[in-house]
This record gives C-alpha cells, structure tokens and sequence, in this order.
C-alpha cells in the first residue's frame, strides 16, 4: 500500500499506538501537540538535530529503509557524546513522496526507535510531510548533561595530547564498497558472491561501520564526569576536518603521528586490494563516529580503558599556538595536513 492511500491521519494513529512511553523523564510522549520532558535538577539541556537525504546520504539501493532509520539516530546521538552528555528523546521527521510504501515507512520509523531504545532513549514524536523530491529524513535528539560540564571545542591547552577512540576508516572502506557494487541482504549483511578481489568478512565489518554506526556515549559520558577531557568533537567528517575545528574553537594548533593513527584493518586490507590510499581514507572519509578528545593526564584514561572495552590511543598533541594542523610522517618529516573531508555542497558520498 502507498502512503497516499493510507493517508497521513491513519499512519501517525498507528504510530502513536506503536510507540508508547513510560519514563519519569518523559511524561508525555506521541499524541499531543508536544512532548513533556521532565530533566533533573541541576542539568542543562543538549539539543542536536541532523539530516539524511535521499541520493546525498544514502539511497534505498545501498540502504535498507531499516538501517537509515539506525543511522538517522546514531549520527545525532554521537553529537550527544561529543557533548558528554546523555540522550532522551528523538524526534522523527519525514518527508517522502505520496507513492513511497507504507512498509517502507515502518521500516525506517521502526529502525529509528529500534535504535533509540537500544541508546535508552524515547521516541516521541515527529512530522510526516509530502516530498515533490527524495526522501529526507531529520531528526532532532534531546539530552542532558551536569550544569557547567558540557564538553566543548574550545577548552583544548597547549601541550594537551590528543585521543581518538576505536579504529579509522572503516565506514568510509564501507561506502566505498557499497559504491563499488557490493549488494546488501535485508539484515544489512554483504552478499557474499558481490565482491571480488579482497576478504569478504572485513568488507562485512566495514559495511557495518557505514551503515549502522555506534555512537561512543559511555565513552563521553566518562570523560566528562570524570573530568578528564578538556576538549571533544565527534568524527563525523574526517579526522583531518573535525579535528581542524576543535583546534580553530580553542584557539591552537596541533601535530599528530602517522605512525600512532590506528587504521582500521578493514581499511588496510581492502585499500591494499584496490591499490589506494589507507591514510587519506581514514583521515578524510568521514562517518567514523569516534571521539577525537584532548585532556592533560594518560594516567587518568588507564581508568577509562580498564572500564571500557573500546580502544584509546594518543595520536598527537596539542600545539602552543594557533597554526596549522600537522602530521609527522613515519620517517620524521613534518606536513602541513590539509583539512579535507566531507563538506556539503562541494563533496558527494554517493
């Protein structure tokens, strides 16, 4: 059935019966004109809101509706990280064409919440419109962090080291495979006879990284009320860009090492298939999602890795003015890095 024939007064009446909420933090969810959210006392409210279109972010051919709906949610969650802070509700917005399937629409309503709840969070509410164009899907996530602690570019200090979580690049591996053919079974695995030339179970893995990333929240939450971060951005756009920004937010430079990068193994292995260029993917691709963080004390992150299973490494420091991003190559040459990476209007995923 499309969503013409439905309509939209039937679809958001099943919806709202789909989703229900029974959390003290949000007394009101879907069926009234707003959602009630109640945070604690002494809590300031994080806001983050972003965008998936249609033929720019992903297309229905490489992407299952469900696994849209996951990373709609995650992307913004990961925002929430960076922030330190802690999510609560989702808003969902949908804006698709009148001959769109109604399955269709529960597919990504139901990855969306499916993911939501996965992150303890609520869905509660939204939008549903008609789109002369793609689809577009936006979302809007509400948090919370302590008052006076929200994570922010521009607290980094000269001579801070600089962290990043997890490994780099493999979302981008993951695109670029997409890009080149490789095909999609309903549960977002790689069907195993599409791709030629490098190990499948890697490709897997890198596939899952672009489609249905993991937003580090314990991991920024545990920086933050710790104290141990002095400055934080999510890796959205490239570790090269996003790391550029939180330099420019305080104020300072920064150098890191080719060498301490740790470049995800899918990376390695697919790149070296193709022939390409492993570094230049994983600091301009884009969507790993990590936390790239700076703070002033190894000694405190030891009770950070022994909590967490999540890999920490020191890839830099921070400089002692403000200047240009470096990196020094592994046989002691010093660069200048430039800042490339995903930016609208001048980039394209797909």
């Amino acid at each position: 059935m499309k969503i013409s024939e439905l309509g939209e007064e039937a679809f958001l009446s099943a919806l709202s019966h789909r989703f229900t909420s029974d959390s003290e933090r949000v007394p009101i969810g879907i069926g009234d004109d707003a959602a009630v959210l109640a945070p604690l006392e002494g809590e300031r409210l994080l806001f983050a809101t972003d965008s998936l279109v249609e033929g720019v972010h992903f297309t229905q051919q490489s992407l299952p509706p469900r696994f849209v709906g996951r990373k709609a949610v995650a992307v913004n969650a990961s925002d929430i990280a960076a922030m330190g802070g802690v999510p609560h509700a989702v808003l969902l917005s949908l804006c698709v064409p009148e001959d769109t399937e109604v399955e269709t629409l529960w597919q990504f309503v139901d990855g969306a919440a499916e993911r939501a709840q996965e992150l303890d969070m609520h869905l509660v509410g939204g939008n549903l419109a008609r789109s002369p164009g793609p689809m577009v899907i936006d979302v809007t996530i509400l948090g919370s962090t302590i008052e006076g602690r929200a994570l922010l570019r521009t607290g980094a200090r000269s001579g801070d080291a600089i962290y990043v979580s997890g490994n780099l690049g493999a979302a981008a591996t993951g695109c670029e495979l997409l890009r080149r053919g490789a095909a999609l079974s309903p549960s977002g695995l790689v069907v195993k006879d599409s791709l030629r030339g490098g190990p499948i179970p890697l490709a897997e893995g890198c596939i899952r990284a672009h489609i249905d990333p993991q937003p580090r929240l314990e991991l920024g939450r545990l920086v933050n009320a710790r104290k141990m971060a002095t400055a934080c951005i999510d890796i959205s756009d490239g570790l090269g860009m996003d790391l550029r920004r939180l330099c420019r937010a305080s104020g300072l430079g920064a150098r890191i090492e080719e060498s301490a990068l740790p470049l995800d193994p899918g990376l390695l292995a697919w790149e070296s298939a193709w022939r390409g260029d492993p570094l230049g993917r994983a600091l301009s691709g884009g969507e790993d999602y990590e936390l790239v963080f700076t703070a002033s004390s190894e000694t405190k992150l030891e009770s950070i890795r022994e909590k967490l299973p999540l890999l920490l490494t020191r890839i830099g420091v921070v400089a002692d003015k403000e200047g240009p991003l470096e990196i020094q190559r592994r046989d002691g040459r010093v660069e200048t890095l430039e800042a490339r990476g995903w930016e609208h209007f001048r980039t394209f995923r797909h």
